[in-house]
């Protein structure tokens, strides 16, 4: 039980933290050398995927380190406390999977996607802000789209929801995978147990960047005394 608190702990202080772009970057390196590497905890994901990172927004810098993966045709930035896509500079038109679930994204960030990414197969929105059915439209845009997700967002109160989608969409072969149970809570949900491997690695991935923070120091003291 110990154990399982301070995970959490440690996952609320990087969540709380606000970073600057070098330090994001030094998260997104370790997470994706992790992976690289064959991580148990990143057997589900390829491409350039990113988990719990607190990216917020996308940064000059943060761009330009992204375009090393500009050839990856699978793209994911889960729970990475995004609002909106804005600020995304990366050419998204040979990205087939697209995952930005369990952000804050509002329906503005459908249009972003439709324009950025136009030949999405698959694209997971589920746990975000999505309201209005108005900005379902954007969606006709994405004319190769067979699978959609918008789980637990607030446009499927609507009643005329999935009809919507489907006008705009009559090509869709699978949406939110025919389930409307909420998996928000339940401790053998598929979301969960993959969140569970996320923390793990996202707290390694902060540990990492302590320790280099920490390296970083000591390299500084060491010119200094050299300097003296």
């Amino acid at each position: 039980m110990k154990q399982i608190q301070k995970r959490k702990n440690k996952s609320k202080q990087q969540q709380k933290v606000k970073l600057d772009s070098s330090q994001i970057i030094k998260l997104m390196t370790a997470q994706k050398q992790k992976q690289e590497k064959g991580s148990k905890n990143f057997c589900n994901l390829i491409g350039m995927s990113f988990i719990k990172i607190p990216i917020y927004k996308f940064s000059p810098e943060i761009n330009q380190y992204l375009q090393k993966y500009n050839k990856e045709t699978t793209v994911s930035f889960i729970q990475c406390n995004l609002t909106t896509l804005e600020g995304l500079n990366f050419d998204g038109t040979q990205v087939k999977y697209l995952r930005v679930d369990y952000n804050s994204l509002k329906g503005d960030s459908l249009q972003f996607i439709a324009q950025h990414f136009p030949n999405l197969i698959t694209l997971n929105l589920k746990h975000n802000q999505i309201a209005n059915l108005e900005d379902l439209v954007h969606l006709k845009h994405l004319k190769n789209l067979e699978d959609l997700n918008l789980s637990f967002n607030p446009v499927k109160k609507y009643q005329d929801y999935k009809t919507t989608i489907f006008q705009h969409l009559p090509q869709l072969s699978n949406l939110d995978n025919e389930m409307d149970t909420d998996d928000s809570m339940a401790d053998t949900s598929e979301d969960l147990i993959l969140q569970s491997s996320e923390d793990e690695e996202s707290e390694a991935s902060f540990d990492d960047y302590e320790e280099s923070s920490e390296e970083d120091k000591k390299q500084k003291n060491k010119r200094k005394k050299v300097k003296k």
